[in-house]
């Protein structure tokens, strides 16, 4: 028994240092996980959270989701505040510069045109009256109005003073704009759209 005891306590001693080490390891181990945790999504009010905002949501989605821009092609529904008054927009075209066929009539020393190309359609239950503002935004953030031309050599300019229920506007638009500015986003904008509803952009 004496020969034994010794032999026993060494035997056993592993095993002590190990629980030691598993149990210091276990606790630091739970001290880190709630800071590994995954962050809880921020509810903004749209359907499917945060990530499904970021995927692609459509445009035209209701005012509090993240509508992204449209690009060169795609409809975008402008909703009104006015029950009936809604159109469908689409920039069909962009073109820099755009060039007047008129080889007299060109913008100011220092500056160059931009050209979107545009498509109206009446999608609501009403007639809808003059066509609202245009954009143009550069990279700075600074803005540019449409300004008036005659016909390019893409095509004509936009004009309508009112469009029934179903009808169809098409032409250019054009902006006078800086010789160094880029322009990345152009913008629709009607006294008559809702506001901070994210409609009514496009990316170029």
């Amino acid at each position: 028994m004496r020969q034994s005891a010794p032999v026993l306590a060494l035997a056993l001693l592993p095993l002590l240092l190990f629980g030691s080490t598993a149990c210091q390891s276990a606790h630091e181990g739970a001290a880190l996980a709630p800071a590994a945790a995954p962050a809880v999504p921020v509810d903004d009010g749209a359907p499917g959270g945060a990530d499904e905002d970021a995927a692609a949501p459509a445009p035209g989605a209701p005012a509090g989701a993240a509508v992204k821009d449209a690009r060169v092609g795609d409809p975008v529904r402008v909703r009104g505040q006015q029950v009936g008054r809604h159109l469908q927009a689409v920039l069909t075209a962009y073109v820099d510069p755009a060039v007047s066929v008129d080889a007299t009539f060109a913008p100011a020393a220092g500056k160059r045109w931009v050209g979107a190309g545009m498509s109206f359609v009446n999608v609501g239950g009403a007639t809808y009256g003059a066509l609202g503002r245009m954009w143009a935004y550069d990279s700075a953030g600074q803005r540019y109005p449409a300004v008036k031309t005659g016909e390019l050599t893409t095509g004509k300019p936009l004009v309508f003073e009112s469009l029934s229920v179903g009808g169809r506007a098409e032409g250019w638009v054009v902006f006078e704009i800086p010789e160094n500015a880029r322009i990345v986003r152009l913008q629709y904008q009607d006294t008559n759209t809702q506001a901070n509803s994210g409609e009514g952009f496009w990316t170029v």
